[in-house]
């Protein structure tokens, strides 16, 4: 009797570490859900308790909207994290630096008034990306969001940008260890990130504490 190992070709490996890692990805989202349904769930059940003050009721109404809000956004990431494994990405030429500009400048804004500072170091005239704007821009907003906020005041967050081998190479990086676990919300956007990034045959890379993200892109027509 054939072996059933030699029944296995390399296509079908590909695509079950693909499914074990959308699996372990989803297992991260219902995990993160988990904690805003439970509060939710206890608010609602102390807000319509007999005795209930109205400056009660009001801060768990406040309460409930907040997780509510929590709840609806890890659950558009976990559509997104399917969508991505479902639907193929764009393959467009667009301008990276033009792209992520506005959401560099916001998050620098931010950190600056926390007392951290965002250093960017990029080519001048970068060539053209060829891949998904829309998948590209989650990606790096989520590593630059989540770099923010593990980060202390007196810290230097990177945004290095360089070309490589027909690829556009991005490293977004605070080097200081600061002894702190991602959570699983924070979790579930960099897995959708590398799921973005992925699916237009790009690379990411992920290394908690320090907090640093490689993420690579191929250029137009494999500019070098």
């Amino acid at each position: 009797m054939p072996s059933a190992t030699l029944e296995i070709n390399p296509t079908t490996v590909v695509k079950n570490d693909e499914l074990g890692r959308l699996c372990a990805n989803i297992s991260q989202g219902l995990h993160a859900l988990a904690q805003p349904l439970t509060i939710l769930r206890s608010a609602v059940a102390a807000s319509t308790a007999p005795g209930v003050t109205p400056v009660d009721q009001r801060r768990y109404l406040e309460l409930s909207t907040q997780h509510v809000e929590r709840t609806c956004g890890l659950f558009e990431c976990l559509q997104d994290l399917v969508i991505a494994n479902q639907i193929e990405a764009d393959r467009e030429s667009f301008d990276l630096t033009e792209l992520i500009a506005p959401v560099v400048e916001d998050q620098r804004a931010k950190l600056e008034a926390s007392g951290v500072e965002l250093r960017v170091v990029a080519p001048i005239g970068l060539p053209l990306v060829q891949g998904d704007a829309a998948r590209t821009l989650q990606a790096i907003s989520a590593a630059l969001k989540i770099t923010a906020s593990v980060s202390s005041p007196g810290d230097l967050v990177q945004l290095l940008v360089t070309t490589r081998n027909g690829f556009v190479e991005l490293i977004i990086q605070n080097r200081r260890i600061h002894g702190r676990r991602l959570n699983s919300s924070e979790r579930l956007r960099l897995a959708l990130a590398e799921a973005n990034i992925r699916s237009q045959q790009g690379e990411y890379e992920c290394d908690e504490d320090p907090l640093r993200v490689f993420i690579a892109l191929p250029l137009q027509n494999g500019v070098p």
